[in-house]
């Protein structure tokens, strides 16, 4: 994999789902970052500034649509 191919951070705390998307999405030529907690996500994605997230709304740690706003406002 070379830095020119898209990173996409998926964050998610079921390990079947982290494992299936990181193999599908590793298969289409994307680089991957897995995440299973909120606070991690969002360490991850201000470190490393991914093209796209995938999110669980329902995380064990916070709300996703709390990471949502979270990550907006890192953004702007």
């Amino acid at each position: 994999m070379s830095a020119d191919e898209p990173l996409v951070l998926v964050i998610d705390d079921e390990p079947q789902l982290l494992r299936f998307l990181n193999a599908a999405l590793k298969s289409h030529g994307y680089r991957v970052l897995t995440a299973d907690t909120a606070a991690e996500g969002e360490r991850l994605a201000v470190s490393h500034r991914p093209d796209a997230i995938l999110l669980d709304l329902g995380l064990p740690d916070r709300d996703g649509l709390e990471v949502v706003a979270n990550l907006r406002a890192w953004c702007e």
